[in-house]
């Protein structure tokens, strides 16, 4: 199998333990150096010793930082070159060698960079890479997802484009190259990071895209060839106004996966609920508060208490948000650090998801350990 990534959007489930909280964190976070304006970050096993490794998108350095976890410790590994300013960076088996490779996009421009990972923490170029995704004036991107969209075993990419409002799709050769499965999917709306997952119950990923200049969620269902059309009823209405990114998570525990949606320029979060076919409807709770405004957020079981939390990152924090199994979340606890995005990862080996978020103000992926908590 290959070896787990972790990008900034978790899907998770849960189930029943104790619902006592934990206490929150007391300890420091851990504090990784990293280069200049990390933007973004992900988490994956990048050298197959079993132990979770990082790379961070440094914008102003027009490179990946790669930090490779070594008996607790974080060793810095080559620095990658993108060639342009990295605005979202991902993990993911793009040629079928069991490696996690490197994918990469620039916030203005409409090409998509991979870089092969060796199974040893480096990485080469990729066959053909820059791919264009989207050959037009003035691209503007605002998302990369990855995920298996044919079944062939190999990660294939989607990408947005807020100006031309559209999502391109770019299907893996299984040798490191990728190619675009048709033109952009025209989404009439301005799209937002996006998530992937299976919403509709059939065995084939999906994807859901957040139309930021309006109150909808695109609903697109895979045809497990690399193709997506819009489910019966797509777009679905938040009720609030530039719904930002998305988490992906079981809200209801009805093993259908539902939808929570961050806001721009607002502290609400929408949830929707899925009726196992793609198509969503507001939750009772909808919509709630973060207490500040979040970007793109994250899904996981922070206290293993069986429900599904919510990590987040922005206005100068990274949050917790403790899920309630009801469909509905509370302020857990708070931390300072200037990021955007955050992730859920398994850092230390002892089954908990720890929080991460990379700090634009201290060029450094911020790391609280779960087991510094209770």
């Amino acid at each position: 199998m290959p070896r787990i990534a972790i990008v900034s959007t978790v899907i998770a489930l849960g189930c029943s333990r104790s619902s006592e909280p934990p206490a929150r964190p007391s300890a420091p976070p851990v504090v990784i150096p990293v280069g200049t304006l990390p933007v973004d970050l992900a988490a994956g096993d990048l050298d197959g010793d079993g132990a979770l490794d990082l790379v961070s998108a440094d914008a102003r350095d027009h490179a990946i930082s790669v930090r490779l976890q070594r008996s607790g410790s974080w060793v810095p590994g080559q620095p990658v070159d993108t060639g342009f300013e990295p605005h979202m960076v991902a993990l993911a088996d793009v040629d079928g060698d069991r490696d996690l490779d490197l994918v990469a996009t620039c916030h203005d421009t409409g090409t998509v960079v991979v870089k092969l990972g060796d199974g040893k923490g480096g990485f080469s170029d990729a066959p053909g890479s820059p791919v264009t995704a989207f050959a037009v004036d003035r691209p503007h991107n605002h998302g990369l997802v990855v995920g298996d969209l044919n079944g062939d075993g190999n990660a294939d990419v989607v990408v947005a484009d807020q100006t031309h409002t559209a999502v391109a799709v770019l299907l893996a050769d299984g040798r490191g190259g990728l190619a675009l499965a048709g033109p952009p999917i025209e989404l009439g709306a301005q799209a937002y990071p996006p998530a992937i997952g299976d919403l509709d119950g059939d065995g084939r990923l999906d994807l859901v895209v957040p139309l930021v200049n309006t109150d909808g969620i695109a609903i697109l269902l895979g045809d497990g060839a690399g193709g997506l059309r819009a489910a019966p009823g797509s777009p679905f209405h938040t009720g609030r106004a530039r719904p930002y990114a998305i988490a992906l998570l079981d809200l209801d525990r009805d093993g259908a996966l539902d939808v929570v949606a961050t806001h721009d320029d607002t502290d609400a979060i929408s949830l929707l609920l899925n009726d196992g076919h793609g198509a969503l409807r507001a939750a009772p709770s909808s919509p709630t508060s973060a207490g500040m405004r979040l970007w793109r957020p994250a899904a996981a079981d922070v206290d293993g208490d069986g429900a599904v939390d919510l990590i987040g990152a922005g206005s100068g924090s990274l949050v917790v948000l403790r899920g309630d199994r009801r469909g509905d979340f509370t302020l857990w606890w708070r931390e300072p650090a200037d990021g955007w995005t955050a992730i859920a990862a398994d850092l230390d080996g002892d089954g908990r998801p720890d929080p991460v978020t990379a700090d634009q103000r201290t060029n450094a992926l911020v790391v609280w350990l779960s087991r510094t908590g209770s």
